[in-house]
């Protein structure tokens, strides 16, 4: 089960975003002017989006959104918008095949990811040969310095604050982002219990210094990065970029079969051999 559909993680956006929520036995729904959206994908503080896929928790999806609209029909509401709706999912094609009803469906946005081999050289392999070569390349770079890697399950307060600093420091969008209603939000899915996932944090160090940080969750297969930070004084080492390759490493040590960026199109994703999965904004109205 994805992470985002889980009670927790809906219960948790309620409980620090607030709304007019409605409980189904799929998951949880907001009617947000006169349409019902999936819990969790309004957009939050300074317009923020923080869930990155949307979908409902059911085993014949078919089924389950017949029922669904039905019960928002009842309830006096027209117009139904799903975001994020992965491309393997099945509610795109069970939503197309339902009648009555005007259907909408539309690219909204992408979540690379990796496919990870067995072993880290056949990723190198399969990178092409400028990314490769390049990649092979800073890393010998960072390696000169006296520079240091490591992950931590364990939830410790001084991680997570070394993890914000970094966040707000890489960027200027992420500083404004990162506000501290959102820093409550990131402290509360962090130490969260997620049936299935595990979130990790991970520091990469110069001279004992941190200058990059990442916060991923992990299932039995898969590593989603959910975010990250550096310090932009140490960009001559890209130390962004490799401590998530440094990430891929152990993820394929680790036997894991995906390494999912979420949704956004960042250049370095790409870098890193990551290919599209689309994702779609479906738009139901009856």
């Amino acid at each position: 089960m994805s992470l985002f559909q889980t009670k927790e993680y809906q219960e948790l956006f309620l409980k620090h975003f607030g709304g007019e929520v409605l409980w189904t036995e799929y998951g949880g729904f907001e009617v947000i002017d006169n349409r019902v959206v999936l819990l969790g994908m309004k957009p939050i503080l300074g317009k923020e989006e923080v869930t990155d896929y949307g979908d409902i928790v059911a085993e014949d999806k078919k089924q389950a959104w017949k029922e669904l609209i039905k019960e928002f029909n009842k309830r006096g509401v027209k117009k139904l918008q799903l975001d994020y709706v992965r491309e393997d999912s099945e509610t795109i094609k069970a939503l197309k095949g339902l009648q009555g009803w005007t259907l909408q469906v539309e690219k909204q946005e992408v979540a690379p990811y990796i496919e990870l081999p067995e072993s880290w050289d056949e990723y190198l392999l399969s990178l092409e040969r400028k990314q490769r070569k390049e990649l092979k390349r800073k890393i010998r770079r960072l390696e000169e310095k006296n520079s240091f890697y490591q992950c931590k399950p364990e939830t410790v307060r001084q991680d997570f604050e070394e993890f914000v600093k970094l966040h707000r420091l890489s960027d200027p969008d992420k500083n404004k982002f990162m506000s501290e209603k959102m820093k409550e939000f990131f402290w509360a899915v962090k130490t969260c219990k997620f049936p299935g996932w595990q979130s990790h944090l991970c520091f990469l160090r110069i001279d004992k210094k941190v200058v990059a940080s990442v916060m991923t969750f992990e299932s039995d297969d898969e590593v989603w990065l959910y975010n990250s930070g550096y310090d932009p004084e140490f960009s001559y080492y890209s130390v962004g970029l490799l401590l998530k390759s440094y990430k891929i490493k152990k993820a394929i040590e680790d036997g894991k079969k995906r390494y999912d960026f979420l949704r956004g199109n960042e250049r370095y994703k790409y870098d890193l051999g990551a290919k599209d999965l689309q994702l779609y904004q479906i738009v139901i109205e009856w």
